[in-house]
């Protein structure tokens, strides 16, 4: 599998939810930089990220963390928190 329908859930001011069809080659951080180019995310923040694949146990996805680790398929969620 290389891509996965994937929940992105903003909990800053504006929370907001997104769900895209991701490549599982990117890592967090390059993922974070896109959305960040869209301009669905505030450009000069910074973030913390969480992933989980049911939306009940949250682990901390670092920036650097492939996404085929830690996607196992579609559904899962990342959670971007500001800090």
């Amino acid at each position: 599998m290389s891509t996965a329908l994937t929940t992105f859930r903003f909990k800053g001011k504006g929370a907001k939810e997104l769900d895209l069809e991701v490549s599982l080659s990117l890592t967090a951080g390059e993922c974070l930089e896109l959305l960040k180019r869209s301009e669905w995310l505030p450009d000069n923040w910074e973030f913390k990220c969480e992933v989980s694949s049911t939306g009940e146990v949250w682990s901390e996805l670092e920036r650097q963390v492939l996404l085929a680790d830690v996607i196992q398929g579609d559904g899962s969620i990342i959670r971007i928190l500001p800090y």
